[in-house]
């Protein structure tokens, strides 16, 4: 054959895609340079649709280039192997073959009668073969993406930042039970001085001491106490009961 169709998306089948995710342009190039030399090789005489050209003669016409690691001719074969897991050629008996070729042939590429006929016999042979293995590559495709978009999401996951720790509380005063984060204990000697601020640790630490007094904030208790105290100390308190008043003005009189 001197020709073949060539889809212009191609670049978008999603095996062509994690070939070219796995070994970039040299997985691409090495496909389509591989289909060329089979239909190339298809005649009247060779519809065999085999692969005739080693690893060598492919690198050499591709120029691939190996690495510290691997030859060129290690690399060809590793993408061969590659291409083939993926459903894009078939390999029998080490022996590699792309039956889908016949996909990309039809009956006017060809003026010769017996090709044409060649072409029309092959394809109904190989249709049905074709259509299943389609099939079933299609769904191993719809699971390798399901998989791929599932690690993403984990990855995605595993790089969001984390919730903010919570602050580790410290125990102050004789008995331990006032418990305080740094930023809070810094802030409050900001607000009061470091000396008043263990005041009125000593005042609470002891209120639970010897009251069993319970808060689930230390920091809004210390306000409190303080407020409190400041609220006494002005001449305040909370007024007596109405009763208690009532005995009072009694008394008096």
């Amino acid at each position: 054959m001197q020709w073949f169709k060539h889809d212009t998306d191609a670049i978008t089948d999603a095996k062509l895609k994690k070939l070219i995710m796995r070994f970039g342009a040299d997985g691409y190039a090495i496909y389509f340079h591989c289909i060329e030399l089979i239909a190339g090789s298809v005649s009247d005489h060779n519809i065999t649709f085999e692969l005739e050209h080693d690893a060598e003669i492919i690198a050499d016409n591709l120029k691939i280039q190996g690495t510290s690691d691997t030859s060129a001719v290690d690399r060809v074969n590793q993408i061969m192997r590659y291409i083939v897991s993926l459903g894009l050629f078939e390999e029998n008996n080490g022996h590699i073959f792309c039956f889908k070729i016949l996909k990309r042939l039809d009956t006017s590429m060809t003026s010769n009668p017996k090709m044409r006929e060649i072409i029309t016999s092959a394809k109904k042979s190989h249709d049905k073969v074709m259509i299943s293995h389609d099939s079933v590559m299609q769904e191993e495709n719809r699971r390798e993406e399901n998989r791929i978009e599932q690690k993403r999401r984990d990855e995605k996951r595993e790089d969001a930042p984390d919730k903010p720790a919570k602050s580790t509380k410290h125990k102050h005063g004789e008995y331990k039970h006032v418990l305080l984060t740094s930023d809070e204990y810094l802030r409050l000697c900001e607000e009061w001085g470091e000396p008043e601020l263990l005041r009125m640790i000593k005042e609470l630490d002891e209120g639970i001491e010897r009251k069993g007094y319970k808060y689930k904030n230390h920091n809004l208790a210390l306000r409190k106490w303080k407020s409190n105290e400041k609220t006494q100390r002005n001449g305040y308190s909370k007024p007596l009961p109405v009763q208690t008043r009532t005995t009072f003005l009694d008394m008096e009189d």
